[in-house]
């Protein structure tokens, strides 16, 4: 009877795996060896072959356990719109089930059909093992009459059964995590709040965003947005059932969209989506912003230490100030203002030189709107 080395992505296969590797035992050990009349060759050779695997499941060992502190946390992950998460995570530990299906099959035995014919065991290699079985003969004087490389070899297998058990037990927890998320209303809008933040204040999200003429495109999560009744079930639904790209375009859609209504440019939407008073101040200060004091620097250029305040009054977050300065603030500026623009390299350093000074970007953004109190109302200042 041939062995059935068929293992199905799925949770119970979990489950009967790490009770197979549980039930590993000395005894059963012996058996599973001495059934194949292994010589001293072939047993150092497999004890080489799980050491060799053991590297490598020590790595996937460390990449599933940083998988896993982002996994629940994060509404939409990459590949879930494809893969069913325990096929996912069946991938992630694809070398650690390579080496225990070679492993059971070196400990089970081959039985031969009444007509001489080799059928396939409808029973899994994990089932049938001798490391597995409730059925072994009890060796008179154990593992101590073996010599070393039996020794060497159960120590080995000992380890990696304790590795790989780790990581499926692990694998089986994301999975019962995500039920219990899944269920879990108040949880699930943290980790959508969160997850939303995330990708609208990364560089993805920018090059997301659409042009004024450009028509809103078609997308599987707002489509799904649309469909459910409440937003309890749509996140109940939506849940890591879609990678990172389609819930950005989904955001950045919803953005768009928002913009229009509030009357903001896709631009002005992206740097303050949360914001759409400061998006709007920022616009009236930048198309008056030679009525600012002070504003002038070098050869009728604009003054970089403004230009820094200016920058840390908007609000938006470092990383993205050099785009608001030259694909925002330019072209509005250059559109009415007087005074030379100035390049970002001069602005970085006067931005860098403050901060050796330990001045905060609070105190710059305070200094800032102290000059704006002939543009701006109270309550945009307040913005």
């Amino acid at each position: 009877m041939l062995k059935n080395t068929i293992v199905d992505n799925d949770q119970t296969t979990l489950e009967e795996i790490v009770r197979a590797m549980q039930e590993l035992s000395e005894d059963k050990f012996i058996e599973g060896v001495a059934l194949k009349h292994h010589d001293e060759f072939e047993i150092q050779q497999t004890a080489d072959m799980i050491k060799e695997y053991q590297c490598r499941i020590n790595r996937e060992a460390r990449a599933l356990v940083k998988y896993s502190e982002d996994f629940i946390r994060q509404f939409a992950t990459d590949n879930n719109k494809c893969y069913e998460t325990a096929e996912n995570l069946f991938g992630k530990i694809r070398s650690t089930l390579a080496c225990l299906l070679k492993i059971f099959k070196k400990t089970t035995p081959n039985q031969r059909h009444k007509k001489g014919v080799y059928v396939v065991s409808k029973q899994p290699l994990y089932k049938k093992s001798k490391l597995s079985t409730k059925h072994i003969q009890q060796d008179l004087f154990g593992l101590k009459s073996f010599p070393d490389s039996v020794h060497d070899l159960y120590n080995a297998l000992d380890t990696l059964f304790s590795t790989s058990t780790a990581m499926l037990t692990l694998c089986h927890q994301i999975i019962e995590k995500e039920k219990e998320t899944r269920e879990d209303p108040v949880l699930l809008r943290q980790i959508y709040d969160r997850t939303c933040n995330e990708l609208m204040n990364s560089f993805g999200a920018f090059r997301e965003f659409i042009s004024p003429t450009q028509e809103l495109p078609e997308n599987a999560m707002e489509e799904c947005r649309k469909k459910a009744k409440t937003e309890a079930e749509f996140l109940r639904n939506e849940y890591h059932m879609h990678d990172r790209k389609v819930m950005t375009t989904y955001l950045v859609i919803n953005n768009v969209k928002q913009a229009r209504c509030n009357g903001l440019t896709e631009q002005e939407a992206f740097f303050w989506h949360k914001n759409t008073s400061k998006a709007l101040a920022v616009r009236k200060v930048i198309d008056n912003f030679d009525l600012i004091q002070n504003l002038e620097g070098q050869k009728g250029k604009l003054s970089p230490q403004a230009i820094v305040e200016f920058l840390k009054w908007c609000g938006v977050e470092e990383c993205f100030e050099k785009r608001l300065y030259n694909e925002y603030f330019k072209p509005r500026y250059l559109a009415k203002g007087k005074l030379k623009p100035i390049g970002w390299s001069t602005i970085n350093g006067v931005r860098k030189d403050l901060k050796d000074m330990e001045v905060t970007d609070q105190k710059l953004a305070r200094d800032f709107a102290a000059r704006l109190t002939d543009i701006l109302t109270p309550e945009e200042l307040a913005a």
